[in-house]
């Protein structure tokens, strides 16, 4: 949904798919990014973003790769992340938290290297013009409200140029829906016995960074109203 929002953005060049490009090897990923900043210098607009979730592990590449990129860090409740990766795992509820735990700690460390910021999919449903106009001045573009409208004109978004596949059909219904409250779904869909492992050890730790436990703190230095 983020990435759909900013794509809307009149001086923000989105890619419509994940690229993948840092995930693949170096030959691959000259090609990729040449191909990227093709688009983005045709486009003419003063900025270009990229999602690709496991570039969370692949930040200290791209800083070396793309002087001066900065990083939006994305996160929700992990109860949530979980319940929805164990889905698309086919039930794998172990695998969907190992995931989670492995791009949190990715995650804490380009928050601790700077040059980013800690995006909430909670504080976004909250207040989404407050949320939004945060990330603009973080990326140095105007906020514009017109942005949050963005389902009023459909796109394709992936690799395919149509909507042909049901997988395409989800993605396409999915890029195009308005704001949609997704909160608290793990409440209903994630096992007891998964759900109760957020709540000690290092998931604990975790959730508590990010404010999700105990108060609702958030990391130190962290500043939502920023």
């Amino acid at each position: 949904m983020l990435a759909r929002i900013l794509a809307s953005h009149p001086e923000i060049f989105s890619i419509r798919r994940e690229t993948s490009a840092f995930v693949s090897n170096k030959g691959a990923r000259w090609t990729k990014l040449s191909v990227v900043l093709l688009q983005a210098a045709i486009s003419r607009r003063s900025v270009w973003v990229e999602k690709t979730p496991n570039h969370i592990h692949y930040t200290r590449q791209i800083a070396e790769t793309i002087p001066g990129a900065r990083f939006i860090v994305v996160t929700r409740d992990g109860r949530d992340i979980v319940t929805s990766l164990g889905q698309r795992y086919e039930g794998d509820f172990d695998k969907a938290f190992q995931r989670w735990m492995a791009d949190s700690k990715a995650s804490m460390a380009r928050i601790e290297n700077g040059e980013s910021i800690l995006w909430r999919y909670e504080d976004f449903i909250e207040s989404p013009a407050l949320s939004i106009e945060r990330l603009c001045r973080f990326i140095g573009v105007t906020f514009d409200p017109g942005i949050l409208n963005y389902h009023h004109q459909p796109v394709v978004w992936g690799r395919e140029k149509a909507v042909r596949t049901p997988h395409s059909a989800r993605r396409h219904a999915q890029v195009n829906q308005p704001i949609t409250d997704y909160r608290g779904g793990w409440r209903s869909g994630l096992p007891a016995n998964v759900a109760c492992r957020f709540d000690a050890g290092e998931a604990r730790e975790i959730m508590d960074y990010f404010g999700y436990a105990q108060g609702e703190r958030l990391p130190e230095g962290i500043d939502l109203q920023s």
